[in-house]
C-alpha cells in the first residue's frame, strides 16, 4: 500500500513546519530576553551600581545597551556598571 499526497497535504505539512520553527524561535528570544533581564538585575543589585545614572533596565536589548555607548560617564571612560553587564551577555 502507497501513500499518496496531495498538494493540499504538503502545504499543510509546511505550514505546520513553518509554525514549530517560529515557535521554537519565539520561546528562544523569550529565555534570552530572561537571561538579560536576570544579569542586568543582577548587575544593578551589586554596590557599583548606586553611582550607575545609565538608563539600564531589565528590558533593556542588547541594541540599546550598545546604544548607550560608554555610559553615564561621557566618554572619560566606559561605565562600569555598562561594561560588566556588556561583558557577562557578551556584547
Amino acid at each position: 500500500m502507497t501513500t499518496s499526497t496531495t498538494p493540499k497535504n504538503e502545504e499543510r505539512s509546511a505550514r505546520d513546519r513553518l509554525k514549530a520553527i517560529e515557535r521554537a524561535r519565539a520561546a528562544n528570544a523569550k529565555a534570552t530576553a530572561r537571561l538579560r533581564a536576570d544579569v542586568i538585575r543582577d548587575e544593578l543589585a551589586r554596590p557599583r551600581a548606586k553611582d550607575c545614572r545609565c538608563p539600564i533596565t531589565p528590558a533593556s536589548t542588547l541594541e540599546q545597551l550598545r546604544a548607550l555607548g560608554a555610559g553615564c560617564t561621557a566618554g572619560r571612560w566606559v561605565c562600569p556598571t555598562l561594561d560588566a553587564v556588556r561583558r557577562r551577555l557578551g556584547a
